[in-house]
């Protein structure tokens, strides 16, 4: 996914739904971490829907329950979509169509955390389903909660390519913003007329943004310089350097701002594509600017956004790129200081494990220990904690 992004509670959210959900993130995180464990995932899914821990949800939807349950024929349709959303998860291809063939209308029913059954066989990567899906009458254009993610941006900005190209094979045509996600540069360049001109819609889609007030910006963006360049960050968040060119080519803004605030430049140090990177300072990107969350500059974004994250392949895949930015200190802090208040004991691991200093403070005077220690109510700081205490001097 696109990193952090707080999704509201659905309109009747469900404890049941919600631990389902723990489950499948577990799995997905112990991809990464094998020492994962499930109060991780459920701090994670807390934390997609702006609590700060399990019990908080938890307690949450327990007042929510003593203000009335739904129940009756509502409540009988509702285990069922979560039955079919269930077997979407697993890639069950022989219960979803058993369910389809006896309820159609679940092929677009919509879960309570705001999906289609198509964005959620999307977002657990599931290629197989994609086809089954459309031929039944799965929407291809339903876009995620209040986003303007359709099936197929979501596949591009999460890197499921494969999936991305099964929901090609079944008709689904990209728009700008998508093509260039996918390194198309042919299909980029279908959507400039001879003079260079962007042609009208040609992006539907197109990267979360968000004001200073923390409103969502519009999606796509309103004029076509911005949605010129908010194809050329996916283009480089996804290492696609033929697109890239192609973008470069068309006037883009070499300062706009995706995706948690970050340049084109940001996302192509996050993707590691040396050409790429290359490519835009070549073409005048400012390497000293910096995002809006974590305040680094480009370099050092490409590491220590992944590693606020959680996501241990993309530390792995930076550090083997340039091991010298496994200390690197930006706007007052280290990787270290970022995977330690975030909770995620994989990326510490292999940090330390890549010649992290341990005692190394930010700019307020705290170690990694002293900044996981400031969330004792979630499980992730918590094993940090109790890992940095437990380890040999």
């Amino acid at each position: 996914m696109e990193g952090w992004c707080v999704m509201p509670l659905p309109d009747r959210p469900n404890l049941e739904y919600l631990k389902k959900l723990a489950k499948e993130k577990l799995r997905e995180l112990q991809c990464g971490d094998a020492s994962a464990r499930l109060a991780d995932a459920q701090l994670a899914v807390a934390r997609k829907h702006g609590f700060a821990s399990w019990r908080k949800l938890r307690a949450h939807l327990d007042a929510l329950r003593r203000a009335g349950k739904p129940s009756g024929r509502a409540g009988l349709l509702q285990e069922q979509v979560e039955e079919f959303y269930g077997a979407i998860y697993r890639a069950d291809e022989a219960t979803v169509e058993r369910m389809l063939s006896v309820e159609p209308a679940l092929v677009n029913a919509r879960h309570p955390d705001g999906t289609t059954p198509l964005l959620a066989a999307v977002d657990h990567n599931k290629p197989g389903l994609i086809a089954l899906l459309l031929a039944r009458g799965g929407d291809p254009d339903g876009v995620y909660a209040h986003s303007a993610h359709t099936p197929l941006s979501w596949a591009v900005t999460s890197e499921h390519f494969e999936v991305a190209e099964a929901l090609r094979r079944g008709g689904v045509a990209p728009d700008l913003y998508c093509a260039a996600g996918l390194g198309d540069a042919k299909a980029v360049e279908a959507f400039f007329d001879a003079e260079g001109r962007l042609q009208e819609g040609a992006s539907s889609t197109g990267s979360s943004r968000y004001g200073p007030d923390g409103m969502r910006l519009p999606c796509p963006p309103p004029s076509a310089r911005e949605v010129v360049s908010d194809a050329l960050y996916i283009a480089c968040r996804n290492g696609k350097e033929e697109a890239v060119r192609v973008l470069l080519r068309h006037g883009t803004d070499l300062s706009f701002r995706a995706f948690a605030g970050g340049t084109p430049l940001h996302w192509a140090y996050f993707s590691g594509s040396h050409a790429v990177i290359e490519a835009l300072l070549q073409a005048g990107a400012d390497p000293t600017l910096r995002d809006d969350v974590l305040r680094c500059t480009p370099r050092t974004f490409g590491i220590c956004w992944p590693a606020s994250e959680g996501w241990v392949s993309k530390v792995r895949q930076r550090l083997a790129d340039d091991p010298t930015l496994v200390n690197i200190m930006d706007a007052g802090r280290a990787p270290l200081h970022l995977a330690a208040k975030g909770g995620h004991l994989g990326v510490v691991k292999l940090l330390i494990e890549a010649g992290a200093n341990v005692n190394l403070r930010d700019a307020e005077g705290k170690t990694a220990l002293d900044l996981a220690g400031e969330r004792p109510d979630q499980a992730g700081s918590v094993k940090v904690a109790e890992w940095l205490k437990d380890r040999d001097p």
